[in-house]
């Protein structure tokens, strides 16, 4: 079966994004080249991620069709869950609760597009427009709770929690919304297709847009916090998701996609492992990182033929 190449090299792209802002590669050169990279341009990593992931998502049209999908995403968090248990394990109960619930690390986005796809498919047949509406309030919600968090407007207890990362980059403020961008764009799509014309330059002024605004909160808000949720996210990441869309290369193989996956999934164990070997080298390690990650992907492709849950 054909599918759209140029959206696995959209995902393999995201996947190198995701390390790179997780290494914090630059900052042993400029930290405000940095931010501008780290905290601009691959933060719309994740949002993109969870656009496609709704775009396709509009397939999950039958409760059959939605409990296979569950089965399959619920299994996918538990095995990486599972691999990564020695390093997030402890002795506290709240912690091991909260790490298996929230998920550790990346997972948390696969814990998100569980849930958050789940209450997509119960909301699927709402009016687009409300269904819309109430996506764009829920990540607007969840972009002031950051907001309020960096500028630290309270004290105490409330400020530690409005700083807790699980307040504002959840399910509900993070994965449905973006989820459900994707899937209206698949769902109106011959609206799409008629009015909306996506170039080179509105992605090109959509990333400089994130860029501008990570920079702002640098220097007017918040030097130490960076921004997970930007207003302007939720503008860019529909935009350059129907860039790559709209190019259309054809082909067959599915190993790009699957390698984009692995990559995303695998390249923590690195980041633990290998972060002592490289203080203050935060560029070589991004780059190490991203070097062992493509390698281990590509031996969990050929795992993945066999043991199928893995990717």
């Amino acid at each position: 079966m054909e599918r759209n190449l140029s959206i696995d090299i959209l995902k393999v792209i995201l996947a190198i994004a995701v390390v790179f802002l997780h290494t914090r590669i630059f900052y042993d050169f400029s930290a405000r080249l940095s931010r501008g990279f780290v905290g601009g341009v691959f933060r719309l990593a994740v949002p993109i991620f969870l656009v496609l992931t709704g775009y396709y998502f509009v397939y999950i049209n039958s409760l059959q069709r939605y409990k296979t999908w569950l089965k399959r995403i619920f299994i996918l968090y538990a095995v990486w869950m599972i691999f990564y248990l020695p390093i997030w394990w402890t002795q506290s109960f709240s912690y091991n609760f909260s790490v298996l619930y929230n998920g550790y690390y990346v997972l948390w986005y696969i814990q998100g597009v569980l849930l958050g796809g789940s209450v997509l498919y119960f909301c699927r047949a709402i009016n687009p427009q409300k269904l819309f509406i109430a996506s764009a309030v829920l990540f607007l919600f969840g972009v002031m709770l950051q907001q309020v968090g960096n500028l630290h407007l309270f004290q105490g207890q409330m400020d530690a929690e409005l700083n807790t990362y699980t307040v504002h980059r959840n399910f509900l403020l993070v994965s449905f919304p973006f989820l459900t961008l994707g899937f209206l764009l698949n769902k109106c799509q011959d609206i799409v297709k008629n009015k909306i014309k996506i170039k080179l330059l509105h992605v090109i002024v959509v990333v400089f847009l994130v860029i501008m605004e990570s920079l702002a909160n640098y220097f007017f808000i918040s030097r130490k916090e960076s921004l997970d949720q930007m207003f302007s996210l939720f503008i860019a990441a529909p935009i350059i998701f129907l860039y790559f869309l709209n190019k259309n290369i054809l082909g067959t193989n599915k190993e790009l996609a699957s390698l984009s996956t692995a990559i995303f999934l695998i390249h923590p164990f690195f980041i633990y492992h290998l972060k002592g070997y490289f203080l203050n080298q935060q560029t070589l390690f991004s780059l190490v990182v991203l070097a062992c990650s493509i390698f281990a992907g590509l031996i969990l492709l050929q795992m993945n033929k066999k043991l199928k849950y893995l990717l």
